[in-house]
């Protein structure tokens, strides 16, 4: 089949749904089909309504939807309309990475603002177009989705970060306990019950530990958190350079577990989550409380593998899941794949 990727700016390495598409594209292209991409980038002039006016031809669409990455202020108006109009009759699915803002209980009254002309927007658009399948990453967007009336189903996003195999002379236990940092550390995530929850961790086990921060990090506010709390304890935080792929993959294999700071609702969309349970790490996240408990849910293959700071049992319940065999690689890659042609097809 030949699939054609519609989505914002194309910047792999620097953009999650660029990565996304990159790697899911290789992925479809390896089983035999041809995948074509479209990239929507206002900044060079190539517009929604651009786009919709130059489809090529294709077997099946995939809209890679994000409000932001197709309008600097999330709020693509009549260039989205138009797309929809030219995708109507088309065998089209609609990937949520990113749905309306302010559909949580703290958003401002201007996030509730813009997001009620976004929804307005995205539902208009759904309507026009008549997708043949509508995907989303979590449990949030799901949610929301479903209050709107919106027929969605979840579709794993994998990692970014494929298994490479280290040299074993860099496998050698350590004594010291490495707590993985991958992603962006958020400001509102709670650090002193983060901090409190490793303490009984590795007390109980005897351990020394700290905390490796892998790659760059550009939002420098929750990160300035993390120091002052890993000071309060003694704590040492080590900041590693930018990292390839193939680093990033050794880092993830010696450490002993990760910290995911983004609200767990939400973690299906982290591709840097996904990435440390792909391989095999157990991780700390947070549940903030903006989606209904019976609306959550975590994805079969890593049941075992999130340990919510919620809970005054995660630690003990951590501890017994260092003491098991690591688990071998999820290839989340093929599995998305193999998914979205059953979708598509």
């Amino acid at each position: 089949m030949r699939f054609l990727f519609i989505l914002g700016p194309y910047r792999p390495g620097q953009c999650g749904v660029s990565d996304y598409v990159r790697l899911l594209s290789e992925r479809l292209e390896d089983l035999g089909h041809e995948c074509m991409r479209v990239s929507v980038d206002p900044g060079v002039g190539a517009t929604l309504a651009t786009t919709a006016d130059s489809l090529p031809p294709c077997d099946a669409v995939s809209l890679q939807f994000a409000p932001y990455a197709f309008h600097p202020k999330g709020l693509p108006g009549q260039g989205l309309q138009s797309l929809a109009k030219a995708l109507a009759g088309r065998h089209l699915q609609v990937m949520f990475h990113e749905i309306w803002i302010g559909a949580y209980p703290q958003s401002t009254w201007r996030e509730r603002w813009i997001g009620g002309r976004q929804r307005h927007q995205i539902l208009s658009f759904l309507e026009t177009a008549q997708p043949f399948a509508v995907h989303a990453t979590n449990a949030a967007a799901l949610n929301r989705l479903d209050l709107m009336g919106v027929e969605a189903e979840y579709l794993y996003l994998f990692g970014n970060i494929p298994w490479a195999e280290a040299p074993s002379a860099g496998m050698d236990a350590d004594p010291v306990a490495h707590i993985a940092f991958f992603g962006t550390p958020y400001e509102a995530f709670p650090y002193d019950l983060l901090f409190e929850r490793l303490a009984e961790t590795f007390t109980a086990m005897k351990s020394p530990w700290n905390i490796r921060v892998l790659g760059h990090v550009r939002e420098k506010t929750g990160l300035r958190k993390l120091y002052r709390e890993a000071g309060r304890y003694g704590i040492t935080v080590e900041e590693s350079s930018r990292l390839t792929s193939e680093e990033l993959s050794h880092e993830l294999q010696v450490a002993d577990c990760g910290v995911a700071t983004t609200p767990y609702d939400v973690l299906g969309k982290s591709g840097a989550a996904a990435a440390m349970l792909e391989h095999g790490l157990p991780i700390y996240a947070y549940d903030d409380g903006d989606t209904p408990k019976d609306s959550l849910f975590v994805f079969e293959p890593f049941q075992d593998q999130i340990f919510l700071l919620n809970d005054p049992k995660s630690s003990e319940q951590l501890i017994k899941s260092t003491k098991q065999l690591p688990k071998p690689f999820f290839n989340g890659v093929a599995h998305t794949a193999d998914k979205f042609i059953e979708a598509i097809i």
